[in-house]
C-alpha cells in the first residue's frame, strides 16, 4: 500500500502541466457538448418526428452504428497506435504511410459495406422483415457509412497525433450538435434528418482533413537509429476487429433481450438510465483517448517508468473527475430522472445499480487501451468473446425474472468484470507496469 501511495504522491507533486489541463478541459467540453446534443436531437426526434419515424431513425442509428464498425475492420485502436508510434522513434513518414494505408482501406471496406446493404438491403426490408418503409432509410444509412467511418479514421489518426480534442470534435461532438440545430430550424422529416447526418460527417471529415493537412506540414525530426519494426495494420487490426465487434454487441444485447422479454416502457427506463450511467465511460474515454499516444510511444521505446507516470495520471484524473461525477448522478437520481420523464420508483434502482459497474470502470481505467497499444490484441479478443458470451447467458437467465433491474444488473456486472479482467491481463502481460521495490519512478 505504501509503494502505491508514493506513487500518487509524486504524481500530485509534479502536477500536470497547463496543456495538459487545458487538454483534458476542451476534451471533457467537447463530450459534453456531445452529451447535451444527442439528449437534445433524441428528445426532439421522439417529438418532432413522431412515435412511427422517431422509431426508425433510433433503428437507422442503430444499423449505422453496427455496420460502420464491420466496415472499420478494427483498425481504429491500430491507427492509433501505429502512427504515436512511428513518431515516438522519430519516423514521421512511417506515421504518413500508416495512416494513408489505414484511411484508405476503411474508406473501401466501409464502401463496399455500403454497396451490399444497398443491394441486399431493399430486399430483406421488403420480403423479410415485410417493411418496405425501411428502403429508402438503408439507402440513406448506406450512404453515411463510408463517410462517417472516413471521419472515424482520421479521428484515430488525430489521437495517435496527440490531437484529441480535434478527435473528439470530428468523430462525436459536431454531427448531433449540427442535427439538433437543423432539427430546431425546421426539419421535421426523417429522410431530411438522416440527410443533415450525412452532410454533417461530410463537414467532419473536411474539418479533420483541414487539420491532418497542417500536422503533415509540421516540421518533424527524423530518426536515423533502428528499431524492429511494428506488426502490419493488418496483423494488429485482425483481433481487434473481433473486440470491436463484441463491444458493439455487448451494448446491444441487453436492450434487445430486454425488448424481447418486457413491456416498451421497461425498455425506455433502461436506456435511459444507461445513457446516464454511460457519462461516466464518456469521461474515462476521453482521459483514455489522451494517454493513448503515450502509451504508444512509451511501450514502443521501452519506457516503463514514463508508462507507469502516464499510468498513473490517466487514473488520478479519471478518479478524480469520474468519482464526483458519480456521487452527483447517485445523490440527484430521482429528480433527475423524474425532469426526464421517468418514474424514479422504477429508474433509481436500475441507475444506481448501472454507477456501480461505471465507479469500477473509473478506478481502473484505460486498460483496454494499455494493451491495444501494447500490440496485446489476442488477449483482448479472447476476454471481449468471453465477455460478451457471459452476458448473453445471463440476460436470458435473469431479464425475464428481473426486467429492466436484471439487465442493469447484468449490465453492471459486465462492467465490472470486463474492468478487473483487463487489469489482470495487463499485470500479467505487462508486468513492467508493476511497481517494484527500489524501482525508479
Amino acid at each position: 500500500m505504501q509503494p502505491w501511495r508514493g506513487r500518487i504522491g509524486r504524481v500530485l507533486r509534479a502536477g500536470p502541466s497547463r496543456r495538459r489541463l487545458f487538454d483534458i478541459g476542451t476534451s471533457l467540453g467537447a463530450r459534453g457538448l456531445e452529451a447535451g446534443a444527442k439528449f437534445g436531437l433524441y428528445a426532439l426526434a421522439a417529438r418532432g418526428l413522431g412515435g412511427h419515424d422517431a422509431g426508425r431513425f433510433f433503428l437507422a442509428l442503430s444499423l449505422v452504428h453496427i455496420v460502420g464498425t464491420l466496415g472499420r475492420l478494427g483498425l481504429e485502436k491500430p491507427l492509433t497506435r501505429h502512427v504515436a508510434a512511428e513518431l515516438g522513434i522519430g519516423r514521421p513518414r512511417d506515421a504518413l504511410d500508416t495512416a494513408l494505408r489505414g484511411g484508405l482501406v476503411v474508406l473501401a471496406a466501409s464502401t463496399g459495406a455500403a454497396i451490399l446493404l444497398a443491394t441486399i438491403g431493399p430486399v430483406v426490408a421488403r420480403e423479410v422483415l415485410s417493411r418496405a418503409d425501411l428502403e429508402p432509410v438503408l439507402w440513406l444509412i448506406a450512404l453515411i457509412v463510408p463517410i462517417q467511418n472516413t471521419a472515424y479514421a482520421m479521428a484515430y489518426v488525430l489521437i495517435g497525433l496527440e490531437r484529441s480534442v480535434a478527435a473528439q470534435v470530428v468523430m462525436n461532438a459536431l454531427t448531433p450538435l449540427v442535427c439538433l440545430i437543423a432539427m430546431v430550424f425546421g426539419v421535421r422529416s426523417l429522410d431530411g434528418l438522416l440527410t443533415t447526418y450525412a452532410l454533417a460527417y461530410a463537414g467532419c471529415v473536411v474539418l479533420g482533413g483541414a487539420v491532418l493537412l497542417a500536422e503533415i506540414k509540421r516540421p518533424r525530426v527524423e530518426s536515423a537509429l533502428q528499431h524492429a519494426p511494428l506488426p502490419s495494420l493488418r496483423v494488429s487490426a485482425m483481433p481487434l476487429f473481433v473486440v470491436e465487434t463484441a463491444q458493439a454487441a455487448l451494448l446491444s444485447v441487453p436492450v434487445l433481450l430486454l425488448g424481447a422479454f418486457a413491456d416498451p416502457t421497461s425498455v425506455s427506463v433502461f436506456s435511459l438510465c444507461n445513457r446516464l450511467s454511460m457519462l461516466v465511460a464518456t469521461v474515462v474515454l476521453s482521459l483514455g483517448a489522451m494517454a493513448a499516444p503515450a502509451y504508444a510511444r512509451h511501450y514502443r521505446l521501452g519506457q516503463w517508468a514514463a508508462l507507469r507516470r502516464e499510468d498513473d495520471r490517466n487514473r488520478l484524473a479519471s478518479a478524480s473527475i469520474g468519482l464526483p461525477l458519480i456521487l452527483a448522478l447517485a445523490v440527484g437520481a430521482a429528480p433527475l430522472l423524474n425532469a426526464l420523464g421517468v418514474d424514479p420508483a422504477a429508474g433509481v434502482p436500475v441507475l444506481l445499480i448501472l454507477l456501480a459497474g461505471q465507479l469500477v470502470f473509473c478506478l481502473l481505467p484505460s486498460q483496454d487501451l494499455i494493451l491495444a497499444m501494447a500490440g496485446e490484441g489476442r488477449v483482448l479478443r479472447t476476454l471481449s468473446l468471453w465477455q460478451l458470451a457471459l452476458c448473453t447467458c445471463l440476460c436470458v437467465l435473469v431479464i425475464p425474472i428481473a426486467g429492466p433491474v436484471g439487465a442493469a444488473l447484468v449490465s453492471s456486472g459486465t462492467w465490472m468484470l470486463g474492468a478487473i479482467s483487463l487489469a489482470l491481463a495487463v499485470r500479467r502481460r505487462i508486468p513492467q507496469l508493476r511497481q517494484r521495490a527500489g524501482e525508479p519512478v
